[in-house]
């Protein structure tokens, strides 16, 4: 009679930390998730943002430097760099990168340089802090009211499948090598789903 009662009274005891441990953190970490979106705001960097052919106010500097002579480029840049950081994350958590497929929704968006000028006619300037677009302003007849830049970004990743502990590892590596290497800024925290 003590053996049975102690295998069910051992048996509840594994069941409780079980069920208290699958639900850390809200989310359950052994969760098999094939082709992930990873959905993010973020403050783009200088490169992937594109300065207008000519001066909107004939402003002598109206470019950032770094920043990309047009829209092609600019999406080509930011392309690259999403692309590198990912399968630089995918490398770091030891996932297989064969056939894997690198995607993402960003569009370019054009801005220019207000220098230490107070208004402009312009469709919208910029304020670059650390290599990144983190203030914008439209143009026009007012001074400029700057207000934080963010913009949502997805990247999607196909023929990929693993653990959600995985994907959270590959989530924190390309924050950390988008916005060391190339001066991406995250608003919050990147949320990792399925697609």
């Amino acid at each position: 009679m003590f053996k049975i009662f102690s295998f069910i009274l051992g048996a509840v005891v594994i069941a409780a930390a079980w069920a208290c441990s699958a639900g850390m953190g809200g989310v359950d970490d052994n969760e098999w998730i094939e082709n992930p979106v990873f959905s993010m705001d973020i403050s783009p960097p200088v490169g992937w943002t594109f300065f207008p052919a000519k001066s909107s106010d004939n402003y002598q500097i109206w470019y950032f430097v770094g920043q990309s002579n047009d829209t092609v480029l600019a999406r080509q840049r930011a392309n690259a760099e999403i692309r590198a950081s990912m399968l630089e994350a995918l490398t770091t958590a030891n996932m297989n990168l064969y056939g894997v497929e690198v995607t993402n929704d960003y569009t370019p968006v054009q801005v220019e340089n207000p220098t230490t000028n107070l208004k402009g006619v312009g469709p919208l300037y910029g304020k670059v802090e650390a290599g990144a677009v983190a203030q914008t302003s439209i143009g026009g007849t007012a001074d400029f009211v700057f207000k934080t830049y963010t913009i949502p970004l997805k990247v999607t990743l196909r023929n990929a499948a693993n653990r959600r502990y995985q994907w959270n590892i590959v989530k924190n590596t390309f924050m950390q090598k988008l916005s060391l290497n190339f001066n991406a800024r995250f608003n919050g925290e990147i949320i990792v789903g399925k697609f």
